[in-house]
């Protein structure tokens, strides 16, 4: 072998290889980047898997091995018992409410966002929408509060243009009705800045050819465009319903003791009434239900993409 008009002999060769470093193998590399997440879902894994074995257990306490035989009586009794029972169903109507009322809300804000020629109100809109990103939940609660209260902002308007009298008031708060309206608030931000991906990767040619065919602007709207991000409406449908069946701030502060959804129930389960079977119990119901959404969006999904 020969380098220029040098001449090497096959075994200086053989060293000179030897010395080079050999680079680690691609699959080795994935591995060692994977590890810390794989540490992670190993730790979430676990934490399930317990959360689990306590919710077939009959009785336990935070801090004690759980007791009893182990079946499904914790299940029995969470779809049985009217306490329970009214807390799901209680978080699956105001679920359904407020992701119902964000994706109308939602929608048009959306579309105004994307499709307004002006950049300066585009920015304004988007900078009013990120707004509560950047804000506690709990101070927009409380001020929801102020707005809905019994003296609140809405009651003192409705007094002074006179449709209800001086001293009286619209029960807005501590009920159902202040709790859809806190959720609404809590998820349109989510649904708005999807909905705005949607139409952002929207074909707007297509609406211009539905036009020249003789389409007004609304018709072109409800048969061409809403179908076309009708995948977006899902996505943003389903975030919302999750989000909103997991909320515990709202309801806690602008439900009060009076409306109780899943995830104060087993707060309360878990650190008063010490009843680790039922909280868990409830957990992995609440676990499941948000797993059945994302199943089912997904197929959805998939659905419409092959029809």
């Amino acid at each position: 072998m020969s380098v220029g008009d040098a001449k090497l002999d096959p075994a200086e060769v053989a060293g000179l290889q030897q010395q080079v470093p050999r680079a680690a193998s691609p699959a080795l590399l994935q591995w060692a980047m994977l590890a810390p997440a794989l540490v992670a879902v190993a730790i979430f894994l676990v934490a399930l898997l317990d959360l689990l074995g306590w919710s077939l257990r009959a009785s336990g306490k935070i801090g004690m091995l759980p007791e009893g035989p182990v079946g499904l009586g914790t299940y029995a009794r969470l779809v049985t018992d009217p306490l329970y029972l009214g807390a799901i169903l209680a978080t699956f109507r105001l679920s359904a409410i407020a992701t119902a009322c964000s994706l109308v809300l939602g929608l048009p804000i959306a579309h105004w966002i994307v499709r307004t020629p002006s950049a300066r109100v585009r920015a304004t809109l988007i900078m009013l929408v990120a707004v509560p990103f950047m804000t506690s939940l709990i101070v927009r609660l409380y001020s929801l509060m102020l707005v809905l209260g019994n003296s609140g902002l809405v009651n003192t308007l409705l007094q002074k243009f006179g449709l209800i009298a001086e001293n009286d008031f619209i029960p807005l708060i501590r009920n159902e009705v202040s709790v859809a309206i806190g959720l609404t608030y809590f998820v349109l931000p989510f649904v708005i800045f999807t909905l705005a991906g949607s139409f952002r990767r929207f074909d707007r040619t297509l609406e211009e050819a539905a036009q020249n065919l003789g389409a007004d602007e609304i018709a072109t709207f409800l048969r061409v465009t809403l179908p076309l991000v009708a995948p977006g409406l899902l996505a943003a449908g389903t975030l919302a319903f999750v989000l909103a069946g997991t909320a515990f701030a709202t309801p806690l502060i602008l439900g009060g003791s009076a409306v109780r959804m899943i995830a104060n129930v087993i707060y309360d389960q878990a650190m008063f009434a010490q009843n680790m079977p039922v909280a868990a119990g409830l957990s992995v119901l609440a676990l499941g239900f948000t797993i059945l959404c994302l199943v089912v969006s997904g197929r959805l999904a998939k659905w419409r993409r092959h029809a």
